[in-house]
């Protein structure tokens, strides 16, 4: 009889914990200390968030009963009623909403017109133009705030919509954000759309400024962000309550409802959601604009 071969199959390979069979590596201690660090600072930073939106729709009195996790039966809408109801919340919704809009398109336009002179023709004195630019963003808005009042007030446009986004129709930042994404524009793209007999303002809004489409976004959402959370000179160049913004008014609605925080929690949720849903939404847009703008 021939021998019978006996067929040995070799062992599977295991480097560390890794099965090759089932492409499954086991968590080393190291991954799992970090993860759990991880989820404590996300606790840490979320847990404010989630009181918030849960007193917001609880009635007042009812956290300090039923602890952070109420039933939902207990879930009530009356509180976003009674903010909107209790002072002009809703007019002042919608000043916010149109001193973002000028605001934001303004300093869109002023910034990517000053950014294209700043990078695409070439004249005397454009560094020097471009440190002015910069010098800006290390002026506090502080300190410019009686010179901004008196020219407003001189005008005529003191408790105007107009008065209170007339200070930031141009800004530093979108001008220094738009410029290092403008410079990252080969220019052989600007000379083909010159020698395609586009000008200048063609060239900017059709070639250059969709080419950088992250870094636009990304200004125009700090842009609106800035817009948005506006406090101090909205306070400062508004007398009446129809002309405030939002943020104005939740200030107002804290002192009206010191004995009511649900009502509080409800208000504060209705501006920050539309920042939030800014945000989240843009987000993609958000990193990989202000990642490109500073690595030029």
């Amino acid at each position: 009889m021939s021998p019978t071969k006996t067929l040995i199959s070799p062992a599977r390979p295991v480097v560390g914990n890794l099965d090759r069979s089932r492409g499954w590596r086991a968590p080393r201690a190291a991954t799992l200390i970090r993860f759990g660090a991880v989820l404590v600072v996300a606790a840490i930073v979320f847990l404010p968030v989630y009181v918030s939106f849960v007193s917001a729709f609880t009635p007042n009195g009812e956290i300090a009963r039923n602890g952070l996790f109420p039933g939902f039966s207990n879930l009530t809408l009356g509180n976003f009623t009674e903010a909107v109801t209790s002072i002009a919340l809703l007019p002042q919704y919608l000043v916010s909403i149109a001193v973002v809009t000028l605001q934001t398109t303004a300093q869109i336009v002023t910034g990517a017109l000053a950014a294209y002179a700043l990078v695409f023709p070439r004249w005397r004195g454009r560094g020097l133009a471009f440190g002015v630019v910069l010098v800006t963003l290390a002026i506090p808005g502080e300190s410019i705030v009686i010179p901004n009042y008196e020219l407003v007030s001189q005008i005529g446009l003191r408790n105007t919509i107009l008065g209170v986004a007339i200070p930031y129709l141009a800004a530093g930042y979108p001008i220094f954000l738009l410029r290092q994404a403008f410079a990252a524009v080969p220019t052989e793209i600007w000379e083909a759309a010159k020698l395609d007999g586009c000008g200048d303002l063609r060239a900017l809004f059709t070639v250059i400024m969709p080419s950088c489409r992250p870094q636009v976004t990304t200004a125009i959402i700090w842009s609106a962000l800035a817009a948005w959370n506006g406090f101090f000179w909205p306070l400062l160049i508004t007398d009446t309550a129809d002309a405030r913004t939002i943020q104005v008014g939740i200030s107002q609605l804290a002192a009206a409802e010191s004995s009511s925080p649900s009502v509080l929690f409800a208000g504060t949720l209705l501006v920050v959601v539309p920042t939030m849903i800014l945000v989240i939404a843009a987000q993609r847009f958000l990193i990989n604009g202000l990642a490109r703008g500073v690595l030029r």
